[in-house]
């Protein structure tokens, strides 16, 4: 796996089947850029940066993972972006989903408020209220921890609520347009037509 010496790690969790989507809903076309790339866009350029799924052509120098086997869910891609993060020199790890467009925005508020929480790790709360488990800043001993928690399968077929919920997370607000992802077709056009200049 390759490491890298930035101060900031982020893993972007790309390897859903987007069954409901209907086809590869992170290749689609958003202003002339995939849904993937719009995500990874609101990253910092000097953060380090690993894509849990397939290869993809992206405008980012980027370290591609799978989880071993592959389907294993959300949480065994989570569990293989974070034992990557933890090779490198990063002193904070941020998660976030790539079919969330501003998932990008909102990990850089989740880095600025694990900065001023004494916790350890730091989950984003939407408007209703509910915790957005793929969307985290932790620090390495939270992620060590979530490592040891998963077990020897590695997050294959767990609850990444459960295994995030384990933490005791300090939670932050955050903008629904930062929290909502993409699922359906619908919610594609509903994000187009809100960035439409």
């Amino acid at each position: 796996m390759a490491s890298t010496s930035a101060e900031m790690a982020a893993i972007v969790l790309a390897g859903g089947d987007a069954r409901r989507f209907g086809s590869d809903k992170l290749a689609a076309d958003v202003d002339g850029r995939a849904l993937l790339q719009v995500a990874l866009d609101g990253l910092p350029d000097d953060w380090g940066v690993a894509v849990v799924g397939p290869p993809r052509q992206l405008a980012r120098d980027v370290t591609f993972l799978r989880e071993d086997p592959p389907g294993g869910g959300p949480a065994a891609g989570l569990i293989t972006g974070l034992i990557w993060a933890l090779t490198t020199d990063a002193e904070a790890i941020i998660t976030l989903p790539g079919d969330a467009p501003g998932g990008g925005r909102a990990a850089v508020l989740l880095r600025a408020e694990l900065a001023r929480q004494p916790r350890d790790a730091v989950v984003g709360v939407d408007g209703s209220g509910r915790d957005q488990v793929l969307q985290l800043a932790l620090r390495p001993a939270a992620a060590r921890l979530l490592v040891e928690l998963a077990g020897p399968d590695r997050g294959h077929d767990q609850s990444v609520r459960r295994l995030v919920t384990s933490l005791t997370p300090a939670r932050l607000a955050l903008p629904d347009d930062l929290c909502a992802d993409v699922d359906t077709v619908d919610q594609l056009k509903h994000f187009r037509n809100l960035h439409r200049t």
